[in-house]
């Protein structure tokens, strides 16, 4: 056999060869179930968490009325006109407002009105003894959210008292006025979003140098020590708070 046909014997099987390999199909890729399937329904979402109780966010705008009870405090002599030795426990009123400059800080006004009774007696006649203070008030509060509302306070004003009585058909009475200072603390629960009460506790002292004192019409100026005077109150008293504007 010549080298030509053996030549052409090994290209023919080379061919043969080559058109076997591609008539053969070729594996196929496994599949998986999961594709086949169609997707799974979607889960139901997650019960949404419970309400959390009310916060009672702070606001911007605060008025207060109060009222309590009040205990004076007599400076200089308790036998001077007016008698300030004599007085005891009486009703106190107030009133104030305040801008809430951050949930943790509040400036504006507050005023204090004082009645006290008396255990003096002089001939069936009235004795009375009042004292009042109004001034800048600062609050500093300790919590910005929740239903309890703590509180310290103090303040900067006026001072003044007055006291009086009959005698032998002529009125005795004291006057006096001086620059005070007030230091106090409460806590208020909140029982509505605009609305919490609660009990407070102050002290009010003024710096009492002179008393007027009259009898009839005529009157003169002398030392506290000398005729006495209320120098000083403390009061329990409890406040019902309107807050108002916007949330803090």
């Amino acid at each position: 056999m010549s080298r030509a046909v053996t030549f052409r014997l090994g290209v023919t099987c080379l061919l043969l060869g080559i058109g076997s390999a591609r008539a053969e199909p070729a594996p196929r890729a496994p599949r998986f179930a999961f594709l086949d399937a169609p997707p799974p329904p979607l889960t139901e979402l997650p019960p949404e968490p419970t309400r959390e109780g009310d916060e009672y966010p702070r606001r911007a705008w605060e008025a207060f009325p109060s009222g309590g009870v009040g205990t004076p405090f007599c400076r200089g002599s308790a036998v001077g006109a007016g008698h300030c030795g004599d007085a005891t426990s009486g009703a106190i009123i107030g009133a104030g407002a305040l801008y809430r400059v951050s949930p943790h800080v509040a400036i504006g006004l507050d005023a204090s009105f004082a009645r006290f009774a008396s255990r003096a007696s002089t001939a069936g006649a009235a004795v009375y003894s009042h004292a009042s203070w109004i001034g800048l008030l600062v609050r500093g509060y300790f919590l910005d959210r929740g239903t309890l509302d703590p509180y310290v306070e103090t303040g900067i004003g006026q001072g003044a008292t007055t006291s009086g009585y009959a005698e032998t058909g002529a009125i005795v009475r004291t006057e006096s006025a001086a620059p005070s200072i007030m230091a106090g603390a409460g806590i208020d629960f909140w029982l509505a979003p605009f609305f919490r009460l609660g009990p407070a506790l102050s002290y009010r002292i003024s710096w009492l140098s002179d008393v007027r004192g009259c009898y009839g019409a005529t009157c003169s100026t002398t030392g506290v020590d000398e005729h006495g005077a209320v120098g000083s109150y403390a009061t329990f008293s409890v406040r019902a708070t309107v807050a108002l504007g916007r949330e803090m």
